[in-house]
């Protein structure tokens, strides 16, 4: 084999392998300033990865505590009065104004409460009945089933 071609084929491979080279370095350059952020500029800090990893992590956790909290919040929410019936009549002649009223109390289950007050001339009664799962624990009056009724159709 002939010198002149040895000594061209080895440089025309050499110089091959810098234009590469160079095209390589190029590429990791570019790629290094797209994710400079992570370093805050700091290119050579070491620590940039391990640092993220961990505040990854940390914020796993704390998403985990917030569902969980949300969940029992979710669970205690059902035991709270979301639902209201209220109906306001004369109970009496002579009275006038609608001031008797029924009001009805209910969480998500239909459990709570049917509070009535009578309003006549000289006197006033309060009476409570309580409800579960929509039924009274007595016979209602026209009123109290109305509000019941109105209750029971309001809310969730």
């Amino acid at each position: 084999m002939d010198t002149n071609v040895l000594v061209y084929t080895t440089g025309a491979i050499a110089l091959a392998a810098l234009v590469i080279g160079g095209i390589a370095f190029a590429g990791v350059q570019k790629m290094s300033r797209r994710f400079s952020w992570v370093s805050q500029g700091d290119a050579s800090s070491v620590d940039t990865l391990p640092t993220l990893l961990r505040a990854v992590e940390s914020n796993q956790q704390d998403v985990a505590v917030l569902k969980a909290a949300m969940e029992a919040a979710n669970i205690e929410a059902r035991s709270h009065f979301k639902r209201l019936g209220i109906v306001r009549y004369n109970a009496f002649d002579g009275v006038a104004g609608q001031q008797s009223y029924s009001l009805c109390l209910l969480d998500e289950n239909k459990n709570g409460i049917l509070i009535s007050n009578l309003v006549g001339t000289n006197f006033a009664r309060g009476y409570a009945v309580e409800i579960r799962s929509g039924e009274p624990a007595r016979p209602l009056g026209d009123e109290e089933k109305e509000a019941l009724g109105a209750a029971s159709k309001n809310g969730n």
